[in-house]
């Protein structure tokens, strides 16, 4: 494994005091900091945007006015091309699968890319500029495809009979409504089905630039394999790095909670909160908890992955000063949510057998969730803007890993299946065997018996 790597730290940065049900509780928070120079206040507080991020984590330094402006038309560029690539290529896909989530027509159109031999390796004897220009038009055509598709989709739920050429034409007079120059906004407007106003731009581009990287993640170790291991084809990376994102034990966490939302909705509202505990004990509460930080304890001191709140945040905002307003339906939905919060972090959960109360904290997912429901993001399409922000993140890993030796752990096997020497000669006359007909003339004639 790399010895460490100079992209991300995420460490306990604050301790915070609160109250939980009457009970002091001491936090310990988490949070990040990108090439050692860009914190993750600097995106709270709107000194940073995507862009900002983005350029930091590739080049490990702030970008200068006339880079910025030259990178952000890149991406432009890039996006555009890559929309006019796809629309017709994908339109006939979801005409014949209507149904198909975003990580299918990624699927489909790196196929297309396969088939035509448009591979695009990736190893370090490449120019690294003209590397990233791959990395970067390959993903940006992936968050084309998947924009569109989902939009598509949404289409042919309201019209199920209209043709691969009505679903162009129609998606075509939507992209034009959308004010351009900004590749962000087209995805969220996409996705919403219509232009989004500033106020939901700024809470979805909020969530996305703190989910560009976050250290080791599953997703992005996809990404550094791949990359140690120069894949022949740069598409293959990504959708990779798609297919771990959207394991229950990463980002696909969400779709869990999707579920289990559901699940709570059909149960009596008096057996809610059983069902909420029993999943808490089990240790299987969707978008709770945390495999790598002290997330869960009975104890007054806790680790906070802040990501959540920090998603939030805004969508209160939002709420508070009338910017948004929320169906009731969805207000439904998130006040269950809410629920979970309370039960599992606010009031703890007593364990037969076991003295205090667990809390356990949300992760990410959690606060993911709630941001898309109240916006009305489809539940297909909740992986979607980590995909689309987490690409950078992956591309980052990329760059430094091609500096670094080939990844290799070594997973020890257990002593009780080691077999022991033997003085039988089976496999050392076989290897003799060869490389003695090697070293002679002719190795591959056949010979005489």
């Amino acid at each position: 494994m790399p010895p460490s790597t100079g992209v991300l730290a995420n460490p306990i940065r604050y301790h915070q005091r609160i109250e939980c049900a009457g009970v002091p509780l001491e936090l310990d928070i988490r949070s990040f900091a990108i090439r050692g120079c860009l914190l993750e206040e600097d995106i709270v507080t709107g000194s940073a945007d995507a862009i900002r991020v983005i350029f930091v984590g590739l080049f490990g330094r702030f970008a200068q006015a006339g880079e910025r402006r030259s990178f952000s038309f890149l991406l432009v560029q890039e996006f555009n091309l890559a929309m006019e690539r796809v629309l017709s290529p994908v339109a006939n896909f979801m005409k014949a699968f209507p149904n198909a989530a975003v990580d299918a027509s990624i699927q489909y159109m790196a196929s297309i890319r396969k088939a035509t031999r448009d591979m695009r390796a990736v190893n370090r004897s490449r120019p690294a500029a003209d590397l990233l220009r791959d990395l970067i038009r390959i993903h940006l055509e992936n968050t084309a495809v998947a924009a569109c598709s989902s939009y598509m989709r949404f289409l042919l739920r309201c019209q199920p009979h209209k043709s691969a050429g009505a679903l162009v034409r129609q998606t075509r007079r939507f992209l034009k409504s959308v004010p351009p120059g900004d590749p962000f906004r087209i995805i969220f407007s996409l996705l919403l089905r219509r232009n989004v106003n500033r106020a939901e731009a700024g809470i979805l581009e909020n969530l996305g630039t703190i989910q560009i990287h976050h250290g080791s993640a599953g997703s992005n170790m996809v990404a550094r394999y791949f990359a140690s291991l120069h894949t022949r084809s740069a598409s293959d990376l990504f959708v990779a790095g798609q297919m771990a994102l959207d394991c229950a034990r990463h980002f696909g966490a969400i779709t869990e909670l999707t579920e289990f939302i559901a699940e709570l909705e059909a149960a009596l509202p008096d057996h809610r909160d059983e069902l909420i505990r029993e999943r808490a004990v089990q240790g299987r509460l969707p978008t709770f908890g945390h495999p790598e930080i002290a997330a869960a304890a009975r104890t007054n001191r806790i680790e906070i992955d802040p990501r959540a709140a920090i998603y939030l945040y805004p969508l209160f905002e939002s709420l508070d000063s009338g910017k948004l307003s929320v169906s009731e339906t969805r207000m439904k939905r998130v006040a269950i949510a809410q629920r979970m919060y309370q039960i599992a972090f606010f009031e703890g959960i007593e364990k037969p057998g076991r003295s205090g109360r667990l809390r356990i904290a949300p992760n990410t997912d959690f606060g993911s969730w709630i941001v898309q429901e109240v916006l009305g993001i489809d539940e297909m399409d909740r992986t979607l803007l980590s995909y689309v922000f987490r690409g950078f993140g992956w591309m980052m890993d990329v760059r430094e890993q091609l500096q670094q030796p080939i990844i290799r752990p070594v997973i020890p096997p257990d002593p009780n299946i080691v077999p022991a020497s033997v003085s039988e000669r089976i496999i050392p006359n076989v290897v003799v065997s060869v490389h003695n007909r090697l070293c002679a003339p002719d190795a591959f004639a056949a010979a005489r018996i």
